[in-house]
């Protein structure tokens, strides 16, 4: 999930971006470039894969839920 966070926090382009010349870095650094798009689908491939934990909000609810049901 840090990968998936870095990926997300990257600028959308050069032009959007405050910098005035693009680093020499092999890493990501926009989301407009071929490099950020593969990584994020092969990001989006392996979580696919997993099983599905609810969040807060989701687990809440199912507790709501089956509260109401035995009443």
């Amino acid at each position: 999930m840090s990968r998936r966070s870095a990926l997300l926090k990257c600028e959308e382009s050069f032009e959007m971006s405050d910098q005035y010349q693009a680093a020499k870095s092999d890493g990501i650094e926009f989301k407009n470039t071929p490099q950020w798009q593969q990584a994020y689908q092969d990001i989006k491939a392996v979580l696919s894969t997993r099983e599905n934990i609810p969040n807060k909000q989701e687990r809440k609810a199912l507790r709501q839920a089956k509260a109401k049901q035995s009443w």
